[in-house]
């Protein structure tokens, strides 16, 4: 037995004996109605026998959406791994091995962590990163098969692509690509690009301004037989990825639905024009309704950018399942295939399976895998999609892997995991504070205001959600010295004591539950499966044994 598992056991007992002691306090009332909910949270397992759950189709469950704002949520965000994740799963299930690609990335600074993609990939492809954000140079520069572009993705951009790769396998078709879609078309630069030109490749400067900057342009309408000729020969060059994490505007912004949908549709626009094997996309759907104030609660008003049928028309393709996303987040990862057509996607349909995904699979169902009794791999969803999405990269990388016994995988999935979380520079304790923190922290900030359009689980900028975290951690910290500073004041009679709101106790009692569900004993082990085969009747789930 593991120094980790006692270390977890250990921790557990602390929790408890924490959480007890705290139930006698007036200042935790309610505090058993919860605690017995969570004692009551049943756990099912996913039996091994079945594929793993990787993307969200049509046959994925759903269930009704509801706010989770009281709900005990475990789940750990952990926002630079899941993007890493989500590149990791284009690149070795859908490329083919041993083939160079061309990467066209929108939206990718800083891009720090994909310089250690690549050398996870053999420095095998070629990159051209296009963003007005600031870039990592120091990092990125160097290396030689990386294109780096300070600059806002629009439809010339992407047509502009098109000819540089044509000129480089028939010089006279990209010539006449060339004039007839950029030289000989006027196009008028956006004002907002513009005024945000001053400032391009020093900050973030999408997403503060309620103006659009990556908006839906119309296509050009460019002779059928030069599109033709033009698709067959790229087929000369080598082939094309496209990957877009555009976002722009933030949550706290009034029109913030308007950027998600400019944004949706102008990346749509841009797959459509350069044509890639596959392109991965940012994929958000409006939201079927909105909540007044903080919490869920208010009234409750449809949104006017959904169709009177429910859909929206949106391209083709798999949507995958997030990796350490929000707890409550209905964004995914599309993986569209070249050529791909529109389907109507049927909004509260889609937004009901997050639901289920995020409440039910993320929090409820045990998955066995590779490794047993490890700090940050438990057998919560997150950590074993990153195990099976590790063991899918050691297989495509290195076929011989597909034949070695579990002894060897093991290592290997640990050691990579390892140095994910070297690289990043978060572990998995750092990213459970900083996410304790900021959701303490929110609730500090909204106790006494409504919160205009506000929606539990809105997605919003995640780099922006993972500074303002990490700096809540820190003032947690602060915070923590100036509680003890007051009660010595209060005590000495010098000062009025400060007493945390309802929201504020509710909050930190939901991060203590939360802590003592990741610290069971059940997510720490593997299940027999042939000792607990019996259908649970949840889903496809069997029976198991809890604790």
């Amino acid at each position: 037995m593991g120094s980790g598992y006692l270390k977890r056991k250990r921790q557990r007992q602390e929790l408890l004996n924490d959480f007890y002691s705290a139930l006698s306090s007036s200042s935790l009332d309610g505090g058993s109605d919860s605690f017995s909910k969570l004692m009551a949270r049943t756990v099912y397992h996913y039996p091994s026998s079945l594929p793993f759950p990787v993307v969200l189709d049509d046959n994925f469950p759903a269930e009704p959406y509801r706010s989770r704002n009281k709900d005990i949520k475990s789940a750990i965000h952990w926002g630079q791994r899941k993007l890493l994740l989500s590149e990791i799963q284009l690149l070795c299930m859908y490329c083919r091995p041993e083939i160079s690609y061309h990467i066209v990335y929108a939206g990718a600074a800083p891009g720090t962590h994909l310089a250690f993609l690549d050398e996870m990939f053999a420095c095998l492809h070629t990159w051209e990163l296009i963003d007005p954000g600031q870039f990592d140079r120091a990092v990125l520069e160097p290396r030689t098969n990386f294109r780096l572009r300070n600059e806002f993705f629009t439809n010339a951009t992407a047509y502009g692509i098109n000819a540089r790769r044509l000129t480089e396998v028939l010089p006279a078709l990209g010539f006449v690509y060339q004039h007839v879609s950029i030289d000989s078309v006027q196009v008028d630069k956006k004002a907002i690009h513009e005024q945000l030109q001053c400032i391009v490749g020093t900050l973030d400067v999408a997403r503060g301004t309620e103006d659009i900057p990556s908006m839906y342009e119309a296509p050009l309408s460019l002779p059928k037989g030069l599109e033709l000729l033009a698709q067959v020969a790229r087929e000369r060059n080598k082939p094309l990825l496209f990957i877009s994490d555009i976002r722009s505007g933030s949550v706290a912004l009034p029109n913030f639905e308007d950027h998600v949908v400019e944004n949706m549709r102008a990346q749509e626009c841009w797959t459509n024009i350069l044509h890639g094997e596959y392109s991965m996309l940012k994929f958000r759907l409006p939201y079927t309704s909105k909540a007044t104030r903080y919490g869920g609660q208010g009234v409750v008003r449809e949104t006017r950018l959904i169709r009177e049928d429910g859909t929206v028309p949106y391209l083709r393709g798999d949507i995958l399942l997030p990796i350490w996303t929000r707890p409550t987040s209905t964004e995914g990862r599309l993986v569209v295939p070249q050529g791909a057509f529109q389907k109507n996607y049927n909004v509260a349909h889609v937004e009901d399976q997050f639901f289920f995904f995020n409440s039910r699979v993320r929090e409820q169902v045990h998955f066995n895998h590779l490794i047993a009794h490890d700090d940050e791999l438990d057998h919560h969803y997150d950590a074993a999609a990153e195990v099976n999405c590790l063991l899918a990269y050691l297989r495509f990388m290195r076929p011989e892997m597909k034949a070695a016994k579990s002894g060897e995988l093991r290592k290997e999935v640990l050691r990579m995991a390892r140095s994910i979380t070297e690289h990043l520079g978060v572990t998995f304790e750092d990213a459970t504070r900083r996410r304790d923190a900021l959701m303490i922290c929110q609730a500090k900030k909204n106790q006494n205001k409504a919160a205009e359009d506000h929606r539990d689980d809105a997605d919003g900028d995640e780099e922006a959600e993972e500074q303002e975290a990490k700096g809540s951690a820190f003032k947690m910290c602060a915070s923590s010295s100036e509680r003890t500073a007051a009660a010595d004041s209060a005590a000495a009679g010098t000062m009025m004591p400060v007493l945390p709101s309802e929201w504020e106790l509710a909050t930190r009692r939901m991060v203590r539950l939360s802590t003592y569900d990741r610290s069971r004993p059940v997510w720490s082990r593997n299940v027999r499966e042939e000792e607990h085969g019996r259908p649970s009747g949840f889903w496809v789930t069997t029976k198991m044994p809890q604790g």
